[in-house]
């Protein structure tokens, strides 16, 4: 219950989903400058996946609990699966 309680709980407010929003816009550009441009690693785009997902979660009204959740867990996953590969490929991840 109390992972529920967390994870599906009213979004905080529009600033902690903009400061979120913030860090996925720098990571989407440094993945974008550093693994496009340089052809580095890919680590910033997970990333910015996640604080962005996160972000939008925040964004929402505070009666949109569930699909502030479903964001939350997206978000979450994002970083799981990006462990997972960084483990299990890191090649793909690190260029």
């Amino acid at each position: 219950m109390t992972i529920q309680r967390l994870v599906f709980r009213e979004p905080d407010g529009r600033q902690k989903g903009f400061l979120f929003l913030l860090f996925s816009f720098i990571c989407i550009l440094g993945w974008v400058y550093f693994g496009l441009v340089l052809d580095g690693p890919h680590n910033m785009l997970f990333l910015g996946i996640a604080f962005g997902l996160s972000g939008f979660a925040e964004f929402l009204p505070p009666d949109r609990r569930r699909a502030a959740g479903v964001l939350r867990i997206l978000g979450l996953g994002t970083l799981v699966l990006f462990v997972i590969l960084l483990v299990s490929v890191p090649e793909l991840i690190w260029g």
